[in-house]
């Protein structure tokens, strides 16, 4: 059941437990590959843990899902200009 693990993931993130949430991401993408709300958990998680390459990568394997998130006219913009020194 892709949205328990998915459920637990977000608990673990707002106590802090960052690896363990990853987990449980991880087993959420592995049942439901198309999650994009696991995605976008993962984006937050990487971000704070200073891998904002990958987190972009993360962020627009989402994106191709749901076009209208809303990490789509502010986190995507300023991790692109964070990660690849694009201009406004």
């Amino acid at each position: 059941y892709a949205e328990g693990w998915n459920s637990r993931a977000t608990v673990l993130y707002l106590l802090g437990a960052y690896d363990r949430s990853i987990g449980d991401i991880g087993r959420t993408l592995a049942l439901e590959p198309r999650h994009f709300g696991a995605m976008a958990g993962l984006g937050k998680i990487l971000i704070k843990k200073g891998n904002l390459k990958r987190a972009l990568q993360v962020y627009r394997r989402a994106l191709k899902i749901h076009p209208y998130m809303v990490e789509r006219n502010s986190v995507v913009p300023d991790l692109e200009r964070a990660v690849e020194g694009r201009g406004i």
